[in-house]
């Protein structure tokens, strides 16, 4: 047989300085940053965290519409024909969506305490005039979000 390779993975070897690293492949094993050790690792979801807080600290309420069905494929077969353009959102939410209290998916102005967290939180990353690019999942199904404004 021949030289032990270092096992499953291999050994990698870098170009100067020769020197190897066991284990498998990782995002992080690129040269372009630090690698993060555990205590970074927490310190920079903590850091995430209190900026999506920031982000959301100037957002009192939003003008919400939405589609909501029961089922996962559904909401993607929905988002699939509103992305080709085959129908524009407002009909998509008339013909499809299982919440009639609204006229063509319309909320209307809503704060933070009057939506799921889910919701509310997937709603903060949508740019106003746009929809979100996957469905949101919450405990009434699956939702396709519009934000028409923020206040």
């Amino acid at each position: 047989m021949g030289k032990d390779k270092g096992g499953i993975w291999g050994t990698q070897e870098k170009k100067k300085g020769g020197g190897g690293k066991k284990g498998p492949p990782s995002a992080l094993d690129d040269d372009d940053g630090p690698k993060l050790g555990k205590k970074e690792a927490a310190a920079k979801a903590k850091m995430e965290q209190q900026m999506a807080a920031l982000k959301e600290k100037g957002v009192q309420s939003m003008d919400c519409r939405h589609i909501l069905v029961e089922k996962h494929s559904d909401a993607v077969k929905i988002l699939t024909s509103i992305n080709n353009g085959e129908i524009q959102f407002n009909e998509a939410a008339r013909q499809h969506s299982i919440d009639k209290a609204g006229k063509c998916g319309l909320l209307g102005w809503m704060t933070k305490d009057q939506l799921d967290p889910a919701f509310w939180a997937a709603a903060l990353e949508i740019p106003e005039g746009m929809y979100s690019p996957e469905p949101v999942r919450t405990q009434w199904g699956y939702h396709i979000i519009k934000i028409e404004g923020r206040k």
